[in-house]
């Protein structure tokens, strides 16, 4: 919270004007307060007469006396309303009268009072240093002071100490203000923060508070009784007030129609209000979440105009801090929370692990539901459908399992069930959610998922996001094996525990420069034999020289998300291996592989047109390949992009086709240049089944050839394979009978060697 409201306000404290004047003055606000310090009753007499019916700024100056310096400490320690003091150099002592002043402005700190020495014997002056350093404003010698002398001397001394209080009560004011602030910006929940309020009040205003109310009013629709009682002080505390009407209707409570009006006029007016014993004051946060607030405070007597002022100026930074609290909320909102199932998400639920004490987390269990065929069912029957569905099977989860600590979101299609001391975990009834029936608008539906249940007993040791990470790994890994439900530990399934250290080498090997590289195959003219092109794959080689197959960090990349720097990685290396290829006279195509993630990722499109303006390479030259099933899975979102990057020159392969679900009507407008026939119908060529396989590439060849895409097959590895394609009537391809892939610079050395 900041005190942008009390600097702004400033001005009000130090208005110096009749309305404000009175702050500071405890004793007398009616007059002003001189003391005569003279151990001679006759010059106090004199002293009395001379000042008689003397006013300054329209108040009477009042005049009370020591006759001693002693006296005098007891006056000045118990009275702050004391402006000028007339004193004695010579008392009981030569210096009496400066060991007084040594101890106001010393000992008991008091730097506003104005002094004026008086003495009768001329050479008992203090020396002018002396003067200065105790702020004594004047020396008389008692013979040599005029009535007119006397009278002026105190009506300008006394204007000065009303000045010097108004800016010290301005300052102490101010920094009331910063101390009651700084305690309620610490609060970070309504109910804490709106007690604070409550207790920082009765402070700021100097008045004893007989309790308070904190409403808050969510709907125009409700009358102001049916208000939310968030903190209630003092006689305002009513057993089990949840509404404002549980505590009008007290019947201890006999200012029941004064507050309600109060209250009521504070929300129509949408203002602070103030009547005798009684402030209501209002804020709003609707432009944040539709709410109002109320504060009512009680207090013994009717507010000064200088409370009310300063009430005002801590009414803003109150009025901030419930702002921020909205902020606060709403970033918290959107930070925690599914907004579409408003359910905890990915976020809650490793905040809520990474809390959990080492007993309870190695006695509790996570179960993740994987909901299967999520994509195809949003592109099959729209995102409407799969919302309902999702949002029915979520209440469903809630309804059968009600001791489940916490049911999360944790992806589009993901559901997590954490039981919390293994309370409530039935893996039968786990089990039965891998064909679960819900109703939709009257309808029943079965929702197909993939259900792993982890038992948390080895991960005290394991971070949030790596438990709930390798719990992904695990349902990845049961659905790979075609299972629907499987029962596993976080440490001692050995296959997940090794897919969590490759995932934390992956880490590593990223911020390396030399451990993820690609190695680049080549596309071959089989007519010719020409090198027409070639595919970038991505290559990791641990430090040890140890080289990880992309088979098996890829899917772990696509798990942990890693899978999108991969992919730029993965394009900064083609387009370098581009540039020094047409070095070395070899202007050829390279694609490389991008995932649909990333392809729909917002700054992907201007990373490439970016890498392609530094490098100045012709974009003809670089090619991008995504999956079949991907471009189909989410053809309406990925296709534009697409055409967005064809229309940039970049050429667009299409990998795996045949092995997808592409429908007529997308293939016509799909934005591709090329279709790589999948290498699992090349294998046929050379099997058993070798009529079918002649089916399908003939069939994706005409397919092509009818749509006007170049076409590609992949993954010949025989002679068998190449003469069978070209009969079809194939002529590029790629695979082990022509090359493996290769480093850049051995590729260089190959390719030179071969027919341009």
């Amino acid at each position: 919270m900041e005190l942008d409201g009390a600097t702004m306000s400033i001005r009000r404290l130090v208005e110096f004007d009749k309305a404000n004047s009175q702050i500071g003055q405890s004793h007398n606000q009616t007059c002003w307060t001189v003391l005569s310090v003279e151990d001679d009753t006759f010059y106090q007499q004199t002293l009395r007469l001379a000042l008689k019916g003397l006013q300054v700024n329209g108040k009477s100056v009042e005049l009370i006396s020591a006759s001693s310096a002693a006296e005098a400490s007891l006056i000045l320690s118990s009275r702050d309303d004391i402006s000028v003091i007339l004193l004695d150099v010579v008392m009981e002592t030569d210096d009496a009268g400066l060991r007084l002043v040594d101890t106001i402005r010393s000992i008991m700190g008091n730097n506003r009072v104005r002094i004026i020495l008086l003495t009768g014997q001329p050479g008992m002056a203090p020396h002018e240093d002396v003067m200065k350093q105790y702020d004594i404003d004047e020396y008389w010698i008692k013979t040599d002071t005029t009535e007119a002398q006397l009278r002026s001397s105190v009506t300008s001394n006394v204007r000065t100490w009303h000045y010097l209080t108004e800016l010290y009560n301005a300052k102490r004011s101010l920094q009331m203000l910063v101390d009651a602030s700084r305690v309620i910006t610490s609060k970070r929940d309504i109910k804490s923060f709106t007690r604070t309020v409550l207790s920082e009040i009765a402070k700021v205003i100097g008045v004893p508070s007989e309790g308070g109310i904190v409403c808050a009013h969510h709907s125009a629709n409700k009358s102001l009784k049916e208000s939310e009682v968030i903190a209630v002080s003092g006689r305002f505390q009513v057993h089990q007030a949840n509404l404002v009407q549980d505590i009008l209707e007290n019947p201890d409570f006999r200012e029941k129609s004064e507050v309600l009006s109060l209250l009521e006029k504070a929300m129509l007016s949408r203002e602070h209000c103030f009547s005798k014993g009684f402030s209501a004051l209002y804020f709003s946060t609707e432009d944040v979440d539709k709410r109002a607030y109320m504060i009512c405070v009680q207090t013994p007597n009717t507010l000064l105009p200088e409370h009310i002022t300063l009430l005002k100026v801590f009414c803003e930074n109150i009025h901030n801090g419930f702002k921020n609290l909205a902020l606060f909320n709403r970033l918290s909102q959107l930070a925690y929370y599914d907004l579409e199932l408003n359910a905890p998400n990915r976020n809650w639920l490793e905040r809520e692990i990474s809390q959990l004490d080492d007993e309870t987390l190695s006695n509790s269990t996570l179960v993740l539901v994987d909901v299967k065929n999520y994509a195809e069912t949003a592109v099959m029957l729209g995102k409407r459908y799969i919302r309902s569905l999702i949002h029915s099977f979520y209440e469903a989860l809630l309804s059968e399992f009600p001791h489940a600590s916490a049911i999360c979101r944790i992806d589009d299609n993901q559901l997590a069930l954490l039981f919390l001391d293994n309370g409530g975990v039935d893996s039968k009834k786990l089990a039965r959610l891998t064909e679960k029936k819900i109703v939709i608008d009257g309808v029943q539906h079965t929702v197909l998922s993939t259900v792993g249940e982890m038992s948390l007993k080895q991960s005290v040791d394991c971070e949030a996001s790596e438990i709930v990470t390798t719990a992904q790994i695990a349902v990845a890994s049961t659905r790979e094996k075609k299972l629907n439900y499987s029962n596993f530990d976080v440490k001692t399934t050995g296959e997940i525990a090794q897919r969590q250290l490759i995932l934390h080498e992956l880490y590593s090997a990223m911020t390396s420069t030399s451990e993820l590289d690609i190695a680049l195959q080549p596309k071959i003219n089989m007519k010719n034999g020409k090198l027409i092109g070639a595919e970038a794959l991505i290559r990791w080689l641990k430090p040890d020289g140890t080289a990880v197959p992309p088979v098996k960090f890829i899917p772990i990349a696509e798990a942990s998300g890693l899978i999108n720097k991969i992919d730029l990685i993965v394009l900064e290396k083609t387009i370098t291996a581009i540039e020094a290829l047409s070095q070395h006279g070899l202007s050829i195509p390279v694609s490389f592989n991008v995932t649909c993630g990333e392809l729909q990722n917002d700054g992907f499109v201007e990373e490439v047109v970016n890498s392609l303006n530094s490098s100045k390479i012709d974009p003809s030259l670089l090619e991008i390949e995504i999956t079949e099933t991907q471009a189909m899975e989410d053809y309406t979102i990925v296709n534009p992009i697409l055409k967005n990057l064809r229309q940039r020159g970049i050429k667009i392969s299409i990998d795996d086709f045949g092995t997808g679900y592409s429908s007529l009507a997308h293939i016509t407008d799909l934005a591709a240049t090329t279709l790589k026939l999948d290498k699992s119908f090349v294998s046929k060529l050379s099997g058993e089944d070798k009529e079918a396989g002649v089916a399908v590439c003939e069939m994706v060849l005409r397919l092509a050839n009818r749509f006007d895409f170049d076409v590609i097959a992949e993954g010949v590895e025989s002679e068998i394979e190449r003469l069978a394609l070209m009969d079809i009537g194939y002529e590029i391809a790629q695979g082990f009978y022509f090359a493996k892939p290769m480093a850049l610079p051995k590729f260089i050395d190959w390719a030179k060697k071969r027919p341009q």
